[in-house]
């Protein structure tokens, strides 16, 4: 038995393409990029020789190759975010939901756009190997990128790429310090305030700011809105974090007893998790809801349990920031800039049984559209 090329056969080159056709190879490369601008340059025979040359020797175009020759090239890096190692039973609707929302309107402006992403997830814990892995993706061809919530060990590769020109736009970052540009983020600021408005137009006074132990920079800029509004209110204002040691089985038995202690009579949760988790506690306590207390969630609008109140929840339009997440990306492509202000998009409200409201829609001064913060 012949031995076996574990190599497999070579790609033709187009040195060997050139002497087929009897063209210098400058010819091949302009016509076999197969831009009509280029080809147009050529005589009809000569482009034909050229083209049947190169199928004779099984030329097959590199597609990330063509498009970084190109002045305007096309394949970019969507990096999403994987689940983590979240209870699977409490975050994996967000995820899902939200996620296929970002995922949608990257793709429709990518449509509309003629560009091609490549996608690439960040799971957690963070390693050396998946940060190896992603700057592996934004080295290997692409022009640009577009990062939701990048973790942390991303920061650094993120920014250095950006200073060196490369178009990369940054969506719900956990921590929006660390970014002076290209972001866009819900308008933090607003959410807070927009749930104290909420809180105290159901008639409530004392409020609760309910959050995980592992909270991050945009949960911080939330409660700062909060705590600003209920100063102007005149509303009283504690803050409960949930011991990241305690089982979630026995996180609405533990909230339960504090919501009793605290005589709170509404909850602003800041995030998907503390949104059901509110809910939970107020039922394991017989608060009922919202006759007892108000919740007002956040990312929450979408989930639904049998026996249970919808959550009043203010939100962000995800599709809204997938399809503009590309766009800014493909501006800063054609401009040849890689630097673009910070935007805030409008926190929308929607209404649900937890909290009743005439309020829907985006509200806030954002609410004709995304601003520069």
């Amino acid at each position: 038995m012949p031995p076996v090329d574990k190599k497999g056969p070579s790609r033709p080159t187009i040195r060997a393409i050139a002497d087929m056709a009897g063209v210098s190879r400058t010819t091949v490369s302009l016509v076999l990029a197969n831009r009509r601008d280029m080809v147009d340059r050529f005589r009809p025979e000569t482009v034909e020789k050229v083209r049947r040359a190169a199928a004779s020797l099984g030329y097959r175009a590199n597609l990330l190759a063509l498009s970084l020759r190109s002045p305007r090239p096309t394949f970019f890096a969507l990096i999403l975010r994987g689940p983590g190692q979240a209870d699977p039973d409490s975050v994996s609707w967000h995820h899902q939901a939200f996620e296929g929302m970002f995922l949608a309107g990257a793709l429709e402006a990518s449509r509309s756009l003629r560009l091609y992403p490549v996608v690439a997830t960040q799971d957690l814990p963070e390693t050396e190997d998946a940060l190896l892995a992603l700057t592996e993706v934004l080295e290997g061809g692409v022009f640009g990128a577009v990062v939701r919530s990048p973790v942390s060990v991303l920061h650094e590769p993120l920014s250095r790429h950006i200073q060196q020109g490369m178009p990369i736009v940054t969506v719900f970052p956990e921590y929006p310090d660390l970014y002076a540009t290209n972001v866009i983020d819900l308008d933090n600021t607003a959410t807070g305030e927009l749930a104290g408005r909420l809180l105290l137009d159901a008639g409530r006074r004392r409020w609760l700011f309910l959050f995980e132990a592992a909270i991050w920079e945009a949960l911080r800029i939330r409660l700062a809105g909060l705590r600003s509004f209920a100063e102007q209110a005149g509303a009283s204002l504690e803050e409960y974090i949930v011991p990241p040691e305690l089982p979630e089985a026995d996180v609405p038995g533990q909230l339960a007893a504090r919501f009793k202690e605290m005589r709170i009579d509404g909850v602003y949760a800041p995030s998907a998790l503390s949104s059901v988790r509110a809910l939970y506690g107020c039922m394991a306590a017989g608060l009922r809801v919202p006759d007892d207390v108000c919740i007002v969630g956040t990312d929450a609008a979408l989930w639904r349990a049998r026996g249970f109140p919808s959550i009043t929840s203010i939100d962000v339009s995800w599709y809204r920031a997938g399809e503009l997440a590309v766009h800014r990306m493909a501006e800063l492509r054609d401009s040849g800039d890689s630097f673009f202000e910070n935007v805030c998009l409008p926190p929308i409200v929607h209404p649900g049984e937890s909290c009743p409201s005439d309020l829907s829609g985006p509200v806030a001064a954002a609410a004709t559209g995304p601003h520069e913060f």
